[in-house]
């Protein structure tokens, strides 16, 4: 089968390719050329006896044989990948890698990290940023951290935290003869928004009852941090959750309006029909327990 099959670069060539769905990005990312790349794909179509890419002009798109060798191709790699990683590196320590935002990581997390660490010391702890959807095919993290509305597809989870939504501002927004003192007021500010497909500021304004129409369109942040600080700077209203309660406290933040939307919340979500390893089962296992225990500032 590998005598058909050639090159096992090929395969390389083909899932990178395949993954960018572009010749051209696809030799970006493995510093060839692009023609090395055209010439290594048609290679193994010929050695195949299959079509595995559609060709129209500055695009391709995988054939549906393509979509089926790529899947498994992907796969194989990923795990030749992961088992040369386990090889190389020093076989006591485990490295586990977390996708979180940098906001809900400084805001909860980091205070409470030093007990998983010290329960576990042969863990590299990676946390890396992200405020995407999370997607565990692509294998760059264990575990992810995400705000939302459980189910995520492809995806199992767990919640760990319940927390309302509403509006929140700096105090010089409240003031003035278009100061906020009614929901219908928004339109007199900007509102800052979330991404389009978790931003829901839409579902607070139908709740409020105020006309999307008559508010501004706005701006968008995805980052929280970045959007917070917007904010407390006075830029505009954000939807927030109980992670600026200090804020609230000091009266660095007011929440003009005490409409909030509720079902939301933090939830650790993993690769669905995957047995986790047993160092992210150690750290699931870990931060579940942190929901009972406060943390010590």
């Amino acid at each position: 089968m590998l005598k058909k099959i050639g090159s096992l670069n090929s395969l390389r060539i083909f899932e990178v390719a395949g993954r960018r769905m572009s010749f051209t990005r696809a030799a970006e990312e493995l510093h060839i050329t692009q023609s090395a790349v055209s010439y290594q794909v048609r290679e193994l179509e010929s050695r195949l006896g299959i079509k595995l890419f559609h060709r129209e002009i500055r695009k391709v798109t995988l054939t549906d044989a393509g979509e089926r060798l790529h899947k498994v191709t992907r796969h194989a790699l990923m795990d030749i990948d992961t088992e040369i990683h386990a090889l190389t590196t020093n076989q006591k320590a485990t490295t586990l890698t977390v996708a979180i935002s940098t906001y809900v990581a400084t805001r909860w997390l980091s205070k409470r990290l030093n007990g998983f660490l010290d329960a576990y010391p042969d863990t590299v702890l990676q946390l890396q940023h992200s405020v995407n959807a999370p997607d565990f095919e692509i294998g760059l993290y264990d575990l992810a951290i995400r705000w939302g509305q459980a189910p995520w597809k492809g995806t199992a989870s767990h919640e760990l935290l319940s927390m309302a939504m509403l509006p929140v501002c700096a105090p010089s927004l409240l003031d003035g003869k278009n100061g906020l003192r009614l929901p219908n007021d928004l339109r007199h500010v900007t509102l800052l928004h979330d991404q389009e497909n978790v931003d829901l500021w839409p579902a607070w304004l139908e709740k409020a009852k105020v006309s999307r129409e008559s508010i501004d369109i706005g701006r968008t942040i995805a980052d929280p941090v970045v959007r917070t600080q917007a904010t407390l700077d006075g830029q505009g209203v954000m939807l927030a959750d109980d992670f600026v309660a200090d804020e609230l406290s000091r009266g660095d933040l007011v929440a003009p309006f005490h409409i909030a939307l509720e079902g939301y919340g933090y939830h650790i979500l993993w690769a669905q029909n995957v047995k986790l390893s047993q160092t992210a089962t150690n750290f699931l296992d870990w931060i579940l327990a942190q929901l009972e225990v406060p943390s010590t500032n």
